[in-house]
C-alpha cells in the first residue's frame, strides 16, 4: 500500500462466536460490500477465499482464546486488517486483559482519498458495532510516530495499560471514556467535537488524515493532551511512567 492510513479499535467486549459472527458480517457487508474481503486466514500468507455465505471457520477462529481473524482486499491490495481475540484460555495463570477485543486495519491512502466519507464512516461504523471505548483514524506515520521507537516497537501505547493511546487524526470515544475525559467541555477551538448517533463522541483535528502530521494539527493535540490531564495519556517519550486509569465498569456477558 502507498501513503497508507491506519485504524484501531480497543474494545471491552467479550468475543463469543455471536460478537465474532456479528464483526466478520459487519465489516463484509459495509455499504455493500466496500470493504468485504477477498482472503482471509489467521497466519501468513493470507490465501484462504473468504465465503461471505458460509464464515462458521473465520467465526471460530476468531472466537478462540488468542485468536484472530486477517483479511485483505484488492488486488494490488486496499484494505487489510486483522481482529484480535487477546483473552486468555480459563485454564491460564493470569487473567486476561481488560481490552480482548482489538481491531488493526491499514487502507491505502489513494484508494482511501476518493472515499474519505465512506472511509471515515466505516471506522465509525465499526466503533459501534465493536461496542469499542477507543478508536482512531490517521497516518502510518502519525501512528508509528507516537507509538514506537527503534528500542520500543511494540506498540505498547495501544493497549491502554499505558493510558489513553494519544490524539490522531480521528478520535473515538465511548459514553463512558467521555465522561471520564470530561470530553463534552472540551476547548473547541482546539479541534472537532460531535456527539455520535449511536453513542460516543468524535474528535477530529484535522479532515485529511494525510494532515495528522502537520505542525499546528499536533501543536494542539498537545494542548487537548494538556487540557485533559497529561497524566491520562500514554507518552512514548516516557512509555513507562505511572498513569490514571479509568475505573470500567464490567461489562455485560463477559467471562470473569
Amino acid at each position: 500500500m502507498k501513503n497508507e492510513l491506519a485504524m484501531s479499535l480497543i474494545s471491552r467486549r467479550h468475543l463469543t462466536e455471536e460478537v465474532a459472527r456479528g464483526q466478520i458480517d459487519a465489516l463484509s457487508n459495509f455499504d455493500g460490500g466496500l470493504v468485504r474481503p477477498d482472503k482471509w486466514s489467521r497466519f501468513e500468507p493470507i490465501r484462504t477465499p473468504f465465503d461471505l455465505v458460509d464464515t462458521r471457520e473465520p467465526v471460530r477462529a476468531l472466537a478462540k482464546p488468542q485468536g484472530n481473524f486477517s483479511y485483505r482486499k484488492g488486488r494490488p491490495i486496499v484494505v487489510s486488517g486483522t481482529m484480535w481475540n487477546l483473552a486468555l484460555p480459563s485454564d491460564a495463570r493470569f487473567p486476561s486483559p481488560v481490552f480482548t477485543n482489538y481491531w488493526t486495519g491499514e487502507i491505502d491512502g489513494n484508494w482511501a482519498s476518493k472515499r474519505r466519507e465512506r472511509v471515515e464512516a466505516f471506522v465509525t461504523d465499526m466503533f459501534h458495532v465493536t461496542e469499542s471505548d477507543f478508536g482512531l483514524l490517521t497516518t502510518r506515520v502519525d501512528i508509528e510516530a507516537k507509538n514506537a521507537t527503534p528500542m520500543r516497537p511494540s506498540y505498547k501505547g495501544l493497549t491502554f495499560k499505558s493510558g489513553v493511546p494519544g490524539l490522531y487524526s480521528i478520535n473515538l470515544f465511548s459514553d463512558e471514556l467521555a465522561d471520564w475525559l470530561d470530553l463534552a467541555n472540551f476547548p473547541v477551538q482546539l479541534g472537532t467535537l460531535k456527539r455520535l448517533p449511536f453513542g460516543g463522541y468524535s474528535l477530529k483535528f484535522c479532515d485529511d488524515p494525510n494532515d495528522a502530521t502537520t505542525v499546528d494539527v499536533l501543536k494542539r493535540q498537545r494542548i487537548a493532551i494538556d487540557w485533559f490531564g497529561p497524566d491520562k495519556f500514554f507518552d512514548i517519550r516516557s512509555p513507562d511512567r505511572p498513569v490514571t486509569l479509568p475505573a470500567w465498569r464490567p461489562v455485560p456477558g463477559k467471562e470473569k
